[in-house]
């Protein structure tokens, strides 16, 4: 059975890099299959050699991947039985299980620890991520699997930013492939970036920082798990 769902609320706004070496590509679990034909748009910033150094002097940057650092070193060390998913901080950075797809599935969306989640086991179908503007909140699970393809999900709580400052986050995002924007009543705080395992929460909706964010994660090789995966083609609707 799958989740009820609203009627698309997607505001209209304009619409890769190399990717990993084969055996980084097998880590991405649950046989969720990176498909070709999208175009990256910008993303040219993301494919700087030095993009995953610049991350780790961005200030106020949350990385959930412990002492390894990031997808590809946490799953490389998996993959040479140094430790197990379950064994690290936060497991949810090795888990990418389609949770629709499994017998045991109760038809039910999956509910994250981390709200907004940075990770972690999924639905099935991505969010469109083409700089795409929701207007309403949309389903994690959803956006979760948007993330495993490399982009950027912009939550702001709609009690804490005002409209003019939500317009020019919808610019910002609009102008920008492998990227999302949605609202997030009671998150707590104004603005919040998920990528896949990072996050950078600001109240100020003119951060600089968000578009250094942006600029950094977007389709970064260090926090990619599906690479060539696209963003086009997914889900549009919001959450019911």
């Amino acid at each position: 059975m799958q989740p009820r769902r609203k009627a698309s609320n997607m505001r209209p706004l304009r619409n890769r890099w190399t990717a990993l070496a084969a055996a980084l590509a097998l880590t991405a679990l649950a046989g969720c299959t990176a498909e070709g034909g999208g175009s990256a748009g910008d993303g040219d910033s993301a494919a700087d050699p030095n993009s995953a150094a610049a991350q780790r002097s961005m200030e106020g940057v949350e990385s959930f991947y412990g002492e390894y650092g990031d997808y590809v070193a946490v799953t490389t060390a998996i993959q040479d039985g140094k430790v197990t998913a379950e064994e690290l901080d936060h497991p949810f950075v090795a888990q990418q299980e389609h949770l629709d797809a499994l017998n045991s599935w109760d038809g039910q969306n999956p509910v994250y620890e981390l709200r907004p989640p940075a990770g972690g086991n999924h639905l099935s179908a991505w969010q469109t991520c083409t700089g795409s503007v929701y207007e309403g909140p949309i389903v994690d699970g959803n956006a979760v699997h948007s993330m495993e393809h490399g982009a950027v999900w912009l939550t702001y709580d709609p009690a804490l930013v005002e409209q003019a400052d939500i317009d020019a986050l919808a610019l910002l995002i609009g102008a920008r492939d492998y990227s999302l924007m949605s609202p997030y009543p009671g998150q707590g705080v104004a603005v919040s970036l998920q990528s896949w395992g990072n996050r950078y929460q600001t109240e100020d909706p003119s951060d600089p920082k968000i578009g250094e964010y942006l600029d950094t994660y977007v389709l970064n090789e260090r926090f990619n798990p599906e690479p060539n995966a696209i963003c086009a083609g997914g889900v549009t609707t919001t959450a019911s």
